[in-house]
């Protein structure tokens, strides 16, 4: 019982931390390190207590910042390098291959965001749209969705 309390607590840390980096993100444009160690610092806390492999816990961690560095590398100021940090956080939690549904949804939310912003005239192509955001509705989905998202896109092969 205290285990399973715990581990809720710690989702709610997760959830929590995921919300202050949307809003900072969404508006002052910055990813804060000081939440990342947080949810660093609680992710690791809740492979702990739930018992996480920990190999697909490094793997998520190399994974989503490898990908998002990739894309800061080749972008060249296109992508911020506190995304590329979130990511890499995010993989504690999501573990691999969940970072994968994580991205492929934060794109999608991303993409979705972007093309609405410009059909409404709010944004053009060259705006500056913050990915944490869309990185947060993307981690916290994969989260407890990605095994049957997967399920599911491995179903239709």
């Amino acid at each position: 019982m205290k285990i399973q309390l715990l581990s809720d607590f710690l989702v709610l840390l997760f959830v929590f931390g995921l919300l202050i980096e949307s809003y900072i993100d969404f508006r002052h444009k910055i990813i804060l390190d000081e939440v990342l160690l947080f949810l660093v610092i609680a992710g690791l806390a809740y492979a702990g207590v739930c018992g996480g492999i920990w190999k697909k816990l490094f793997l998520g961690i190399f994974a989503g910042s490898g990908m998002l560095g990739l894309i800061f590398f080749f972008s060249k100021g296109g992508m911020g390098f506190g995304d590329v940090k979130f990511a890499g956080v995010l993989g504690i939690w999501t573990g691999f291959p969940g970072i994968f549904v994580t991205l492929y949804l934060a794109f999608l939310i991303g993409g979705a965001a972007a093309l609405f912003l410009c059909l409404t005239h709010k944004a053009t192509m060259k705006s500056r749209i913050p990915f944490g955001p869309c990185l947060s509705a993307g981690a916290f989905l994969s989260f407890f969705y990605s095994s049957r998202i997967l399920d599911w896109y491995w179903s239709l092969f």
